[in-house]
């Protein structure tokens, strides 16, 4: 590894602001990176059949196996609180690497990317025996792994892999994660003017509140939680209104639960709407299937063996969490987020220990080193 340039990758990288669907400048950062070794590689239409302006980015390198592996990592971010600036301000302070606190740093997924581009220079220089290796970097994770599930799972060979996106300590791995749904529940009464006419309306607001007061909302068990998040509707005080919106998610580890929760939400808005004299649509989407990864994968017992190699403990971690994991795996290709220590994650305050990510650099080559 050569450390300053994995930390100038990092720092460079984290520069630059690149939101859901605006993943462009950092696409070609890592395209002219990977040009810079003489590796092809391939972009899909991500880009343009998801509203963005940027595909999935493929890189492929040979091995000393017959079998691949497959690492991730998306070069999509929240957006940045307060709008995007031109440039994201990034210092470090003792080892540390964090923002001026007026945005996100971006590690949540820069760091992956940065480990994910060194691997790459430490094979073209280096004459190391590793695994083939298929190199996906992804678009929109933040919004549902949407570059992850868009990805044409055909035209990757690697059946096991790793996904370099995990806010969880150097040594751990995320084998579990749940299902992921999203509800757009719509109430439609009946407009009429708020003074002269207001016993024909049948106010749509109204009746979705009392909705909200019955819908399950929280933690429904240890493995089951729901919450609605957006409420759109009205556009005048004169006029009561005839549509509102209501748009939730509902996340479980067990499906069936999960499919019991949805049917009781569906059964709660449509007897409490049409209680009011309005009426419910509502329409659900699968945002990502669940995964449950078993120990004895090999993925799993690579990550094990490099642990041991460097005297460090395995952790495996559940998450109510999800990401580009949960569609790959439901698409057949095993595959665990892997621990790289960033912190505070989506906040002004997030930011990387240098320590961690360089040891995460290493425990990952060991995993991919036959």
């Amino acid at each position: 590894m050569n450390t300053d340039r994995i930390t100038n990758t990092l720092v460079e990288l984290c520069e630059i602001p690149s939101p859901s669907r605006c993943e462009r400048p950092v696409a070609d950062y890592i395209l002219s990176r990977i040009n810079s070794l003489g590796l092809d590689t391939v972009e899909d239409n991500a880009g343009d059949d998801l509203n963005g302006d940027t595909g999935n980015i493929i890189v492929r390198v040979d091995g000393k196996s017959s079998s691949s592996l497959l690492l991730t990592a998306h070069m999509d971010t929240v957006m940045p609180v307060g709008g995007l600036p031109d440039r994201i301000n990034v210092n470090i302070t003792d080892g540390v690497v964090h923002t001026d606190q007026n945005s996100i740093l971006g590690a949540d997924d820069k760091a992956g990317i940065a480990i994910a581009l060194e691997v790459l220079h430490h094979r073209v220089e280096t004459s190391n025996d590793m695994h083939p290796l298929e190199i996906v970097f992804t678009v929109q994770e933040e919004i549902g792994a949407r570059g992850a599930a868009y990805l044409d799972k055909d035209s990757i060979s690697a059946e096991q892999g790793f996904v370099l996106d995990g806010d969880t300590p150097v040594g751990t791995v995320i084998v579990s994660a749940p299902h992921k749904l999203r509800y757009d529940l719509v109430a439609r009464g009946v407009a009429a003017h708020a003074a002269l006419e207001p016993e024909k309306g049948i106010n749509a607001i109204k009746a979705m509140s009392a909705v909200v007061t019955e819908l399950p909302c929280g933690k429904i068990d240890s493995n089951t939680v729901t919450n609605y998040g957006i409420v759109k509707g009205g556009n005048a005080t004169n006029v009561i209104p005839d549509i509102v919106e209501l748009i939730g998610e509902l996340r479980g580890h067990d499906l069936d639960h999960v499919q019991h929760v949805q049917k009781q939400i569906e059964e709660t808005a449509h007897r409490v709407l049409e209680s009011s004299g309005a009426s419910a649509e509502i329409v659900w989407t699968e945002l990502y299937p669940g995964y449950s990864v078993s120990l004895d994968e090999l993925c799993i017992r690579y990550f094990v063996s490099a642990c041991n190699k460097f005297n460090m403990q395995v952790d495996y971690i559940t998450t109510d969490g999800g990401g580009d994991a949960n569609p790959l795996n439901g698409s057949g290709i095993t595959c665990v987020p892997f621990g790289l220590g960033m912190k505070a994650i989506h906040t002004n305050q997030e930011n990387i220990r240098l320590a961690d990510l360089h040891k995460a650099f290493h425990l990952l080559l060991e995993c991919v080193t036959l």
